[in-house]
């Protein structure tokens, strides 16, 4: 047989469950399913029927004188013949029993497992006696229970295992940091008023360096690097949650239904990417839509996906370790999660698989996303201020209205990425790949775009580039303005679209980063007075 995968039960390789299942049946075993379905009755009817000619022959031989030529064995006959249908039907029952003993056994394990999760001790401490949490006993049913999801997906095409991880989730969201969240303590950050006076862009700006300080030493990140853990429990917990094997991800997407072969879960699916060519100009117009067209599909392919997601919303993770530990991320798989509204302040989730995750309205200060996989997660409205998103992911991602001030960027994928509305005042992006993202109405103030690249598909509309690093970078084809430009600092090393002109600020040669930086710094201090050096 081709399928080797061994049936569930003998009704199940017969063939037959309640009703005949033809498709559902093993090649041998569905012959015999056809005969017994057929046959079984045919043979309890002829059985009837031979059986009391039997009986009628052996009664007229009776009648006639003749009862010494009775067939002793015609009893014996009669019997098997009448006997024959309901030996197999016994059969049938007992292995059903059996079935359901071993059913019964599985719930059994799980009922245990859940019982011990609530495990408490009683810990005497300053001559007072209180009650905690038995993170041992506990631990060893989160062991337990996960065990029982993979025997459920290795032997009963995963049956327990969604409610498996029902109540792994309900347990982190019930029992995560004791739900008492910490709040960063700096003030709600507000942007500059457009028609702020000099006086007010001048208070606001030092503000900005109090509240950020810089994209490498960000506040957020540092405060985010001294809340407290989660529990052992919890962390084991979230582990377990990460590791999912491959075949429990396949009864997850076909959940609520068994999965067949072609099962096939769609975040495994990796994203569709783009050729590797320097600079965008190599590729053609045909190149560029037809990875487009692939990116949106399987976007889409992910945000209609309709079976089982971890559900984590509201969770308290701040600190947690999420993060991946071997280098195909295996074991921290989160992708497809829904964790809305949860608390991950200072949480590390390096390298882990987040592709088409729901972190809207999440609070995310300090967060550490450096070459996370979140191509088309939604992040909408989320707090990130100070997120290190290095070498990050972020094909077809959402972060439209995200407040991700001094965020490090550097090397993300941001291809295809709304950031519209999004708030990244002092961000580092430099070689940041920006082709198609949506920027429109974002807040780029005092962000770093040196060798970052754009195309024609950036969308730049209203964008803010007040004190923007431009260096190394080629905008010839970005439609960007005369007025954004005039509002940044750049040099020689950057090309403009034609017809924008090169503000009188800039340098008209190129410098070498120690004397952009000086020069950089002079300009902002006091834009009004600066005048380039002359060209040595």
């Amino acid at each position: 047989m081709k399928d080797k995968e061994p049936p569930q039960d003998l009704l199940d390789w017969m063939g037959v469950k309640n009703a005949p299942n033809w498709v559902g049946a093993r090649s041998f075993g569905r012959l015999i399913g056809t005969l017994l379905v057929v046959a079984v009755p045919a043979l309890f009817v002829g059985s009837l029927i031979a059986a009391f000619v039997v009986l009628w022959h052996t009664v007229d031989l009776a009648i006639n004188g003749e009862g010494g030529a009775i067939n002793l064995g015609a009893g014996a006959l009669i019997t098997a013949l009448l006997g024959a249908p309901f030996l197999i039907w016994s059969t049938v029952l007992k292995h059903q029993t059996v079935r359901y003993q071993k059913e019964g056994h599985i719930t059994d394990r799980i009922n245990k497992a859940v019982e011990q999760l609530g495990a408490e001790k009683s810990v005497k401490r300053d001559d007072k006696e209180t009650t905690e949490p038995n993170i041992e006993v506990r631990i060893g049913a989160i062991l337990s229970l996960e065990r029982i999801a993979q025997d459920s997906t290795r032997y009963d095409k995963g049956r327990d295992h969604v409610r498996v991880m029902e109540i792994l989730c309900a347990y982190v969201r019930e029992n995560s940091n004791a739900r008492a969240p910490r709040d960063f303590p700096l003030a709600e950050w507000e942007p500059l008023k457009d028609d702020a006076t000099k006086a007010e862009r001048k208070a606001h700006e030092m503000w900005r360096e109090v509240r950020f300080r810089d994209r490498y030493n960000a506040n957020a990140r540092e405060w985010a690097a001294s809340l407290p853990k989660p529990r052992a429990d919890i962390a084991q917990t979230l582990q377990v949650l990460g590791r999912r094997t491959a075949d429990q991800r396949r009864v997850e997407a076909a959940w609520p239904n068994p999965p067949e072969k072609e099962t096939v879960w769609p975040f495994d699916v990796p994203c569709p990417e783009l050729s590797e060519v320097e600079g965008d100009d190599a590729r053609t117009s045909a190149e560029i839509e037809s990875f487009k067209e692939k990116l949106v599909a399987w976007r889409d392919r992910l945000r209609d996906y309709s079976g089982y997601r971890l559900d984590l919303r509201g969770a308290n993770l701040q600190g947690a370790d999420l993060s991946a530990k071997r280098p195909d991320a295996s074991n921290a798989v989160f992708s497809g999660a829904i964790m809305q509204s949860s608390r991950l302040e200072g949480a590390d989730l390096s390298g882990a698989r987040l592709e088409g995750i729901e972190l809207q309205h999440s609070r995310m200060e300090g967060v550490f996303l450096k070459e996370a996989r979140i191509e088309a997660a939604e992040f909408i409205t989320a707090r990130m201020e100070g997120v290190n998103l290095t070498g990050a992911r972020m094909r077809s991602a959402d972060f439209s209205d995200v407040k991700m001030e001094a965020s490090d960027m550097r090397f993300a994928r941001m291809e295809e990425a709304n950031f519209r509305w999004a708030r990244m005042e002092c961000a580092d992006l430099t070689y940041a790949r920006m082709s198609g993202a949506g920027l429109s109405a974002a807040r780029l103030s005092c962000a770093n775009l040196s060798n970052a690249r754009m195309d024609r598909r950036t969308e730049l509309l209203a964008t803010s580039f007040n004190h923007v690093v431009l260096r190394n970078a080629s905008y010839s084809d970005v439609d960007i303005s005369a007025n954004q430009v005039s509002t940044a600092f750049g040099d020689a090393s950057v090309s403009l679209p034609i017809g924008v002109k090169r503000p009188a600020h800039w340098p008209r040669w190129e410098l070498d980063y120690g004397s952009f930086r000086r020069e950089y710094r002079k300009w902002r201090a006091n834009p009004d007075a600066y005048t380039p050096p002359p060209q040595p």
